[in-house]
């Protein structure tokens, strides 16, 4: 049975590259391009629409476009960000640009009438808009909470308000990504009751063997020394900033036999590379902006240590990545209040991973990475006891995206209707949920 299917998501910075060059080349957000994919290769009558963000987006048209991309069968639309909206808005350009990105995908859905409306947070007030519109055919797809997604449960400001009157809309179905964010307590209390929801950890696939010419800074990384790995946006939310802090202490105490290598850009990029200077520590430091996939899978084969400092939990790509090549792990403990990494805690045994108290403690981080770098057994000993564990709850993206396919197809037949909130099985739903069996 073919399906119409509306597929409606942010134009995620993995995305930037092909919809910039014209072809299908993603680098990034494998939850969203391999689900593209694999509806792109089948059967169903497919509208795909990819929503402009704004600041770290290099996507600047004013208008709406349709592209067709070498390597993808399916037309993609562009809708435009705050350059559609003039400047004399001012301050209000932002919330006029998500109106009118949320006008468009209510406009196309009412057009062409279809049996799944897939849209991600970035949609959110579509998805209120048309989980009203048409019950039952929306599925909501979220991947993690994020601070402002928790604080619209209680905060009186008219904005939150509106973004809990959308979470509260009867949707088919809602997706989301089990990241360690605390994502539990968070559904059960901004859904409906009735509304069917399932929690899912992202896939992994072994990492690939690198081919071709290796990166010149990866073949220059010192031989006999303690390297260090970090990997994400140079951001404070990621702990960019504390990571760089720590090492410096703690290469301090041994600046001949320590190294650190930083993979990514960001907005602290310049302001970091300028204070590893200002230590005396730029011969000790290798900051990589970008690398593609394999290269990355490289950069973990020579690196000793790993730190995530993610605040908003540690069930990422990169960092499932990494407990499949069985790393030697450093991220921070789970902060029970909010939910935060609970479910990370009752994946991972306590000895498998080295923990800090909080992603800013950068004594006792500093602390750690001396201890891990004068201990290589017991480095060896917490990598195969990561990778232990991650074999037991991790499966391929192969099976993870049919999974989610599945789970569409089910929804635009209808099979989906009147089921219980948690009547919806998970690849390895024993812990998907972050629960036992």
């Amino acid at each position: 049975m073919s399906l119409r299917i509306l597929y409606s998501v942010r134009l995620f910075s993995g995305l930037d590259h092909p919809v910039q060059v014209g072809r299908w080349e993603p680098t990034g957000v494998p939850t969203i391009f391999k689900v593209m994919e694999a509806l792109d290769q089948g059967p169903h009558a497919l509208h795909f629409v990819l929503s402009a963000p704004d600041g770290t987006s290099p996507w600047t048209k004013a208008e709406d476009v349709t592209l067709t991309l070498d390597g993808l069968r399916t037309p993609v639309d562009v809708l435009a960000g705050q350059a559609a909206i003039p400047r004399l808005f001012g301050r209000l350009r932002r919330v006029l640009r998500d109106l009118r990105q949320a006008w468009a995908v209510v406009r196309i859905a009412r057009r062409e009438k279809p049996d799944v409306i897939y849209l991600d947070h970035a949609n959110v007030w579509a998805a209120g808009v048309l989980g009203r519109m048409m019950p039952g055919k929306v599925l909501f797809r979220v991947m993690g909470v994020y601070p402002v997604m928790r604080r619209a449960l209680d905060a009186p400001s008219l904005k939150l308000r509106a973004l809990r009157w959308c979470y509260r809309a009867p949707f088919g179905l809602v997706v989301c990504s089990q990241d360690g964010s605390g994502v539990e307590g968070w559904l059960d209390r901004a859904l409906r009751p009735e509304v069917p929801r399932v929690r899912v950890i992202n896939g992994v696939d072994p990492l690939p063997e690198s081919t071709g010419a290796i990166h010149p800074a990866l073949e220059a990384l010192p031989q006999g020394k303690t390297v260090v790995l970090s990997v994400g946006k140079l951001e404070k939310a990621k702990g960019a900033d504390c990571f760089i802090d720590a090492f410096l202490k703690a290469w301090s105490q041994d600046p001949t036999q320590l190294h650190a290598l930083v993979v990514g850009t960001g907005s602290l990029d310049q302001a970091l590379q300028q204070r590893v200077a200002e230590a005396g520590a730029s011969e000790a430091v290798t900051f990589i902006p970008r690398l593609p996939f394999a290269q990355v899978a490289e950069a973990r084969r020579r690196s000793d240590i790993y730190v995530s400092l993610n605040r908003l939990g540690n069930l990422s790509n990169a960092n499932l990545e990494a407990m499949l090549l069985g790393q030697c792990m450093v991220f921070p403990q789970a902060q029970p209040e909010s939910g935060i990494d609970v479910a990370t805690d009752a994946l991972i045994p306590t000895d498998a991973v080295a923990r800090i108290p909080h992603a800013g403690d950068i004594d006792a981080l500093a602390a750690v990475l001396l201890a891990l770098h004068r201990d290589p057994a017991e480095r060896q000993r917490m990598g195969g006891a990561i990778r232990q564990a991650a074999e037991g709850f991790l499966g391929s993206w192969d099976r993870r995206i049919g999974w989610e396919l599945s789970l569409i197809e089910r929804l635009g037949r209808g099979e989906l209707r009147g089921a219980a909130p948690n009547a919806i099985s998970a690849p390895h739903e024993q812990v998907a949920d972050g629960i036992a069996p």
